[in-house]
């Protein structure tokens, strides 16, 4: 699973259901991903930007940002696609490579939302949210023409303090890195898996998070 934790402004738009899931997404999901799923672990809120409801995600571990804008009131209950869509396209913007995003894809799962938003998160949001709005308003820049590469990739290059830590990041540097490294556990995953099994109509591109988790490094 992928664990969004949700602002007060957000979580109550959510139609989701007892486990935090929403409607029609799959129950399928494996058990202990959440601890092992490196692109699990964002914070996300609610924005009004220029009149339009704006959904904003950072991912805590590497401060990364996602930008969902003209989210209407039927898009809520979409909101696993268009995390997914937003994700693949601010990494893209980014410059990441086919490899990269071949694992992103392979580590997608079901979003599983709570309200629980850490206060630093709210205003690495804050942090987000001024900077798109900034963008908006140097360049007189309609709401409906700020390229969406752009946005991804100046939220991208923006760096984030680290209260606790008292030091500063970038997330595109730290999200790359960590998407090399999931690539390389991923592969030797993959390599692993195939040496076992025996030659059957077994598709040995769906690697087991067992496998996966077997090649992280400790």
């Amino acid at each position: 699973m992928i664990r969004l934790h949700c602002s007060n402004k957000l979580r109550p738009k959510l139609p989701t259901n007892a486990q935090g899931r929403l409607p029609g997404v799959s129950s399928g999901v494996i058990q202990g991903l959440e601890a092992l799923n490196p692109i699990s672990g964002w914070h996300a809120s609610l924005f009004l930007i220029k009149g339009r409801n704006c959904v904003i995600c950072v991912h805590e571990a590497t401060r990364f940002v996602i930008y969902i804008p003209c989210v209407h009131k039927t898009d809520f209950a979409k909101l696993d696609g268009l995390f997914a869509e937003a994700l693949l396209q601010a990494l893209t913007a980014c410059q990441a490579t086919e490899a990269h995003l071949e694992t992103v894809k392979n580590l997608l799962q079901p979003l599983v939302m709570d309200g629980e938003c850490k206060d630093a998160m709210l205003v690495c949001l804050n942090q987000a949210k001024a900077c798109i709005e900034q963008m908006l308003w140097d360049e007189n820049t309609p709401f409906e023409k700020l390229p969406f590469s752009k946005a991804s990739f100046l939220l991208a290059e923006m760096p984030f303090n680290l209260q606790a830590k008292k030091e500063v990041v970038w997330p595109k540097k730290l999200m790359l890195r960590l998407l090399d490294e999931a690539s390389s556990c991923y592969q030797r995953a993959t390599s692993h898996r195939t040496q076992q099994a025996n030659v059957t109509n077994t598709d040995t591109n769906v690697v087991s998070f067992a496998d996966f988790k077997k090649t992280r490094k400790p």
